[in-house]
């Protein structure tokens, strides 16, 4: 899977998972509770939503920690890594 489908998915994931937000919203930069709302309920529907749909991805609950959290680019980053792809090629 490349990393623009991976992106793709993870900002789908927001959308189905965090109400009343629109793709534009969603850049690198968009900090996922103060500018998008994401709380921990909408952040499990989130996480379920990227096991579900991103091949190869689970969430690891030794490695997840609120910091992946703050920006979609840290989301992004989290994701490549668990599924070991280098995040050079972002």
């Amino acid at each position: 899977m490349n990393t623009d489908i991976i992106l793709d998915t993870i900002k789908n994931g927001l959308i189905d998972s965090i109400p009343n937000i629109t793709k534009d919203q969603i850049v690198m930069g968009a900090h996922l509770k103060n500018d998008l709302g994401i709380d921990s309920l909408s952040s499990m529907f989130f996480l379920t939503f990227l096991e579900d749909n991103i091949q190869g991805f689970e969430v690891n609950a030794d490695t997840i920690e609120a910091k992946h959290f703050n920006t979609l680019k840290s989301i992004f980053e989290y994701v490549l890594n668990e599924m070991k792809i280098p995040v050079s090629a972002i």
